[in-house]
């Protein structure tokens, strides 16, 4: 009898551990974040009160929105996001621009943040190590390339091959298998893609007529690389995709379209193909070719080169886009769905890209007249409106216990014009070029590295630099010349009124606040003409606290930032020039149009409340709060404990 109740007891225990753990399971806490990449607050809250972002509205009225969220310095993507995935600085994270200066190389040699490691522990690698499990879809600095990072992780791989636009002449095909039906007769075409490292892939084309109209009508094609007919037929107003085995166990592949068809064939077709792309997928075992299974190779972001080329249509260039945008997605809502990770995190790039060429506001901006700046707005509010969808579609998969965070790393200015920090080096001897134009590493003192509207100098330190030619005793001395290089450069233009000076928040450590009274240049505006308004296009010029021997860290000696309505450029011949990139972030993240965006809705977040300006720096330890973890030392943020009072 004894014996009897036991082994009731014992599986009554079973059970109801069975049944705790189905509770916990449904019961669980996941946190979704996805940041959309230049999502301007002030933008948002403007296509919001128009009605245009239904699902970022349904977010605003059941959730939490900060007045805004402010970004680190400088406002670049690649030092954004490593804020919003640490809490912590550039300092901290190594992550100081979008691009900068690699140690001990030639002076023109970069590193690209978006494949540099940060040197303190994101979220999604924190939380794995405090037992969480962590899900990440091209997100900024969370590059599997680099090391173990999400359990789940997918991100941007190599680009295998350029989008390009195929002529293609047909005759009588022959050596084909699988052939359907047609009712002309077989024609067929081949066009290679030229695939950098590795042999160029040679593409068959096979047309057939599927009209029973007794007329050459040829209106479907299959495309393949071994003349099987085995894939399927595409109409000219559709898209077809090709996998490509580039290299061993990589899915690769390109879209493709037939964007004119002479229906007799006689005088061809033109095929459109995107670039070949593939992905970088880690996880458990299965999990990467689950992904490619289900939802086949990493496809192209954009393709701005083929849209002004004429090669496709704005619509064209959209669907290409959203294609991308609904991949990132599907992908990134079947891992919740699928592995029921604690915290996920996307990223979507479309509204930054659309903003950095279509943003044309200003009418001093090249090109700039009212019809063109109406044209363009359409474009940034298509990317708004894609950006709406991804919420509406993520807000259908969460259940009630879940957290969804919606982030932008910056907003964007409208440029009217670009600087080159390197002619003002150059003007004063302190970058010097041979007689073919390169850079003379014997006799230069530094170089500037640009990225959006910001730029490092660095030093040619002795002991720091591979070519280096400044004493370190000389260092100071050299640093404040370059900072009086660059207060001394003023520019006449007609800004239509006074200008206006910002103090920039005390992010960066030790920063020195100058004043701007200069000598002043007589240039002549883009225009053509000299105005009376006197411009100082550097709004601030740091100087960035170094460490030990002034070898630890990726920053710059200086830092500029430009003031709004400049991008940095590249070159060396001008100190202002005109500039075609109509968008740009980097400088002053106080200023109105580079504040990003922050909304939140959970369980425990309030509804339809505003709550006070948020740093970017506070994401992480609020997550951290929300997942019950261990809040890092180096998190710099705040909790935002206004989410949930």
């Amino acid at each position: 009898m004894t014996t009897r109740i036991f082994k009731f007891i014992t599986f009554f225990i079973f059970l109801s551990g069975i049944f705790a753990t189905s509770a916990n399971a449904e019961n669980k806490n996941q946190v979704v974040l996805i940041s959309f990449d230049g999502m301007r607050n002030d933008l948002t809250r403007s296509y919001v009160k128009d009605g245009m972002l239904p699902n970022i509205e349904h977010v605003i009225q059941n959730g939490t929105i900060a007045k805004y969220s402010t970004t680190v310095s400088p406002s670049l993507t690649a030092p954004s996001h490593a804020a919003i995935a640490t809490g912590a600085t550039p300092l901290k994270t190594s992550i100081v621009s979008n691009v900068w200066k690699q140690k001990d190389a030639a002076m023109t040699n970069k590193k690209d943040a978006f494949m540099s490691k940060l040197e303190v522990d994101p979220l999604w690698v924190s939380a794995r190590k405090q037992g969480r499990t962590t899900a990440t879809v091209a997100f900024a600095g969370a590059n599997p390339a680099l090391g173990k990072q999400a359990d789940y992780t997918i991100y941007y791989g190599d680009t295998w091959s350029q989008s390009k636009q195929e002529k293609l002449q047909f005759s009588d095909a022959s050596g084909w298998s699988d052939t359907p039906n047609s009712f002309s007769p077989l024609k067929e075409s081949t066009f290679q893609i030229k695939v950098k490292e590795g042999e160029n892939q040679k593409l068959h084309v096979l047309a057939l007529d599927s009209t029973n109209d007794h007329k050459k009508n040829y209106d479907s094609f299959i495309v393949t690389d071994n003349k099987t007919a085995k894939n399927k037929a595409v109409k000219p107003d559709g898209w077809g995709s090709l996998e490509l085995q580039i290299r061993k166990n990589r899915t690769s592949g390109c879209w493709y379209k037939f964007t004119s068809v002479d229906p007799s064939l006689d005088d061809g077709a033109v095929l459109y193909h995107s670039a070949v792309t593939s992905g970088v997928i880690d996880g458990p075992e299965g999990f990467s070719e689950q992904i490619k299974e289900k939802f086949g190779f990493f496809p192209p972001q954009d393709d701005d080169q083929a849209l002004e080329e004429g090669w496709i249509t704005r619509k064209e260039y959209e669907q290409i886009s959203e294609r991308f945008a609904n991949w990132v997605t599907d992908v990134s809502l079947f891992i919740k769905d699928e592995y029921q990770p604690d915290l996920l995190m996307f990223y979507a790039p479309q509204i930054d890209h659309q903003e950095h060429k279509y943003l044309l506001t200003d009418p001093r901006q090249p090109g700039y007249t009212k019809e063109k700046s109406k044209k363009h707005a359409e474009y940034i509010r298509w990317a708004y409106k894609t950006a709406d969808k991804t919420v509406g579609r993520t807000v259908k998969a969460l259940d009630e216990n879940d957290y969804l965070f919606i982030v932008s790393d910056h907003g964007m200015e409208p440029a009217h014009s670009a600087l080159e920090p390197n002619k003002v080096l150059k003007d004063n001897g302190f970058l010097v070029l041979d007689d073919d134009g390169k850079i003379d590493y014997e006799k230069s003192k530094a170089i500037a590295i640009p990225s959006g509207s910001a730029a490092h100098v660095y030093i040619n330190l002795k002991s720091r630099e591979k070519y280096g030619i400044v004493p370190p005793e000389k260092y100071e001395e050299t640093r404040s010349e370059i900072i009086q290089a660059f207060k001394g450069v003023e520019v006449n233009r007609n800004e239509n009124g006074p200008v206006i000076k910002y103090h920039l928040n005390e992010i960066w450590e030790s920063t020195v606040n100058l004043s701007f009274k200069g000598l002043r240049e007589n240039t002549k505006s883009l225009y053509g003409y000299v105005t009376n308004a006197k411009v100082h296009p550097y709004e601030e010029i740091k100087k960035i606290p170094r460490k030990g021997k002034l070898t630890e860290q990726n920053a710059g000696d200086v830092l500029l930032m430009a003031s709004p309505g400049y991008i940095m450029g590249q070159g060396v011949s001008n100190i202002v020039k005109s500039t075609t990139e109509l968008g740009t972030h980097g400088g002053n993240p106080d200023r109105e149009k580079l504040k990003a965006v922050f909304m939140a809705m959970g369980p425990d977040v309030n509804e339809g409340k505003q709550i006070k300006p948020v740093s970017n720096l506070d994401i992480a330890p609020t997550i951290y709060q929300l997942l019950g973890l261990e809040i890092p030392s180096y998190v710099e943020g705040k909790t935002i404990e206004a989410l949930t009072e």
